[in-house]
């Protein structure tokens, strides 16, 4: 019996033999369901069991079935299907996010092999059993926890410029590397932290993992900024900007090369809180960025409120830019907001040139994503850094 099991619901039996074949292949248990009954039934008898769902049903659509899977706490990955425009397909996920589900691909159909063996691929990390409370705290006492770090970079000049973009900083993504598990990834371990009440531990474990890096780039000479991301723990503790601030005082690093990136979803679940916080924060020199902008719910009046001093376009509307005309409309209007309101503008997961124009286009300030580089190691980073600097001087 395989370690992996999916289940598939569709009202388009050759759709759903034919995903539930692509599965096998791939190295799962699967079974199909044409009728949502039997399959939330299913579901609900198996432990381990993912699922991927259609959108348009006859008897119960999709939305309805996710919204089942909520009401009945269902934690494993989901796979959302449809014929429908990647628009709606989207929507579908943060309907599902926003009902505390995990959604680990979306796919357009019609679904081909090759695309359902990646997702299928990508499941399979999703679909790791969770690590335990004190598998996480073992992995921060033995080191397990690194940080790479992914460029950003200042737009500037033309596409035919000698130097396009000038490195100005990184961001640190945290990555677990188990002796046994091998990687693991953020999206299996950290909801897994902030559900064991083990978030202001690891951000602190973090912040020191980023303090060493800053030390050793200060023996290097690298002047470059470090993004750290908090959670939302971290934003309703009003002890975080003295936290932090001696931690920077215990190793001679200066602050003002740290920038702390909090998301705009955390910013906005406790406002006055989270203005007490970051305005300390800020009074102590640390630079405030607000993350995942355009995923969230925030007003106008709220993000004017609160001392951010950048602004971070979430990925999944940069990466509409390159086919929808509307998300370029609205990544235009939130740079000239941001703008406006005299905050910098980040745009994360810039995969492609075309894209990367019309960012420049629209006065975007700095991009970061794999059409600059994928993130990195500590030491390729410091040599990253390194070798840009040579060819702007």
């Amino acid at each position: 019996m395989s370690e992996h099991q999916i289940f598939i619901l569709d009202d388009e039996a050759d759709i759903g033999e034919f995903v539930a074949n692509a599965a096998r292949l791939n190295g799962f248990e699967s079974a199909y369901f044409s009728d949502p009954e039997a399959f939330m039934a299913a579901l609900s008898a198996s432990t381990g069991a993912c699922a991927a769902i259609d959108l348009q049903m006859p008897q119960l659509d999709g939305i309805e079935v996710l919204r089942r899977l909520s009401n009945l706490r269902f934690a494993r990955p989901i796979v959302i299907m449809s014929g429908m425009d990647l628009k709606v397909l989207e929507s579908a996920r943060h309907f599902a996010k926003a009902n505390n589900l995990s959604v680990s691909d979306i796919a357009a159909k019609p679904l081909r092999l090759e695309e359902l063996s990646r997702i299928f691929a990508r499941l399979k990390v999703h679909a790791r059993l969770p690590p335990t409370r004190s598998e996480i705290l073992q992995a921060m006492a033995e080191g397990e926890f690194s940080l790479h770090l992914q460029p950003k970079v200042l737009l500037q000049g033309r596409r035919d410029t000698a130097h396009p973009f000038v490195p100005m900083g990184f961001e640190g993504l945290a990555r677990w590397t188990s002796p046994t598990k091998g990687l693991i990834n953020p999206d299996v371990f950290i909801p897994q932290i902030m559900d064991q009440g083990l978030g202001a531990q690891f951000s602190d474990h973090v912040f020191d993992l980023a303090l060493a890096i800053l030390e050793q780039w200060k023996r290097q000479g690298i002047e470059a900024t470090l993004a750290i991301n908090m959670s939302a723990t971290d934003v309703e503790d009003l002890s975080l900007a003295d936290r932090l601030w001696s931690r920077c005082a215990g190793t001679g690093v200066d602050h003002r090369r740290i920038t702390i990136e909090i998301t705009e979803t955390d910013a906005m679940r406790h406002p006055a809180t989270a203005l007490d916080v970051l305005m300390r924060l800020r009074l102590r020199g640390f630079l405030l960025s607000i993350d995942d902008f355009g995923t969230g719910y925030s007003s106008l009046v709220q993000l004017q409120r609160l001392p951010f001093g950048e602004l971070k376009i979430d990925r999944s509307i940069i990466a509409d830019c390159s086919y929808s005309e509307q998300a370029r409309i609205i990544v235009k209007a939130i740079i000239d907001l941001a703008h406006s309101l005299g905050l910098h503008v980040v745009a994360e997961g810039v995969e492609d040139l075309e894209t990367l124009e019309l960012l420049r286009s629209w006065s975007c300030d700095l991009l970061q994503g794999y059409v600059v580089s994928r993130p990195l190691r500590a030491d390729l980073a410091a040599k990253w850094w390194l070798d840009r600097l040579e060819l702007t001087h």
